[in-house]
């Protein structure tokens, strides 16, 4: 009889610890990840890609993943993300980087770039395209058949590291020949 109660009790005891954990102390043991996407105001392809990085920044943000939108290019305003962001009804942050602080931390050359990073490790998991609906600028498939940034985020999700690590990312040029400000 005391060895059942003991058992109850350390039963009751462990589900307490486990329900009532603080989330800090959960959040050591897992890594954290941010997608950072570079984006053209007027670039077509990144306007093609705005509702696809909706979906997937509903799906980052399930996850725990962060999501940001960063606009390099001088010619991109304050009221041009603005339009950009009602118009395709962008529900992740966005700012601009005319200093490109962060797109030279990430290399990233192209309208739009993904780039999925470790915070936690400090290490860049995957760099590329969004998907392959574009082939070349302007050449376009006619169905998406490999979504790179999705795949990347459910291996994440699965605590698997992803099958690949870099693709090619087709659209604008980040202008890094502007002189800030």
């Amino acid at each position: 009889m005391i060895r059942k109660k003991s058992i109850t009790v350390f039963l009751y005891l462990f589900l307490f610890v486990m329900l009532f954990l603080p989330d800090h102390m959960n959040a050591q043991s897992k890594d954290s990840f941010t997608v950072y996407v570079f984006l053209l105001d007027e670039c077509r392809i990144c306007q093609e890609e705005a509702p696809e990085l909706n979906k997937i920044s509903d799906l980052a943000k399930e996850s725990g993943i962060g999501f940001a939108g960063y606009f390099p290019n001088h010619s991109t305003t304050e009221q041009g993300i603005e339009k950009f962001r009602k118009k395709y009804k962008v529900r992740y942050m966005t700012q601009t980087d005319h200093s490109k602080t962060i797109a030279k931390q990430f290399q990233a050359t192209v309208l739009p770039e993904c780039v999925v990073y470790n915070e936690s490790k400090k290490e860049v998991i995957y760099r590329g395209a969004v998907n392959n609906r574009f082939y070349a600028p302007g050449k376009r498939r006619s169905s998406i058949t490999q979504n790179y940034l999705k795949d990347v985020i459910f291996a994440i999700q699965s605590g698997k590291t992803p099958t690949f690590q870099q693709t090619e990312p087709i659209g604008c040029f980040i202008n890094y020949s502007e002189n800030p400000f």
